[in-house]
């Protein structure tokens, strides 16, 4: 009975990520970016430290200063935080740029740590280089936790390697 619990919610979780997806998609043009990362989850707490996987959909084709993304967290203690927010892309060189973002989202924990809250915020800033016109590759650190509105707010940590490849949808 527990394993079909789980599974229902992978579909849950699957699905919202993909309408939120979809959604950005028809928001803008043709370079927008797919953010794939591996991380240590609660890298300073170490109180159930993981191995973590994020998937993101970044809209950078719309012509606004804050854009859109929408995304997918899953660490092997099977926690999952499905996620959308806004990001901005700050310059630094033509090299690299500064990319803070904040997000909320819907958290489960499974066998992972307790945040306390299905309701979780996620900031976030990032390192970004530009090793091509079209790829991308850089280092984030990210604190999520639910603003004191759970019966504790312990919060965690993770410090996440990403590499995006951009996303053209005129071929569909």
């Amino acid at each position: 009975m527990r394993s079909r619990k789980y599974s229902r919610s992978n579909i849950l979780f699957i699905f919202i990520f993909i309408f939120l997806t979809c959604s950005a998609t028809f928001a803008g043009g043709t370079k927008d970016y797919i953010s794939f990362s591996t991380a240590v989850f609660d890298v300073l707490q170490t109180d159930v430290t993981s191995f973590e996987g994020r998937i993101e959909y970044r809209v950078k084709s719309v012509d606004w200063l804050m854009k859109p993304f929408a995304g997918l967290m899953a660490n092997s203690d099977g926690a999952r935080y499905i996620y959308s927010g806004l990001f901005v892309e700050i310059p630094v060189t033509k090299f690299f740029s500064l990319i803070p973002s904040f997000a909320p989202g819907m958290y489960i924990k499974n066998h992972s740590k307790d945040l306390h809250f299905v309701l979780e915020f996620r900031s976030q800033i990032e390192i970004i280089f530009i090793l091509s016109e079209n790829i991308k590759a850089g280092f984030s650190f990210n604190h999520i936790s639910n603003a004191s509105l759970g019966e504790a707010n312990p919060g965690v940590e993770s410090i996440a390697f990403t590499f995006q490849l951009p996303v053209s949808w005129s071929n569909f």
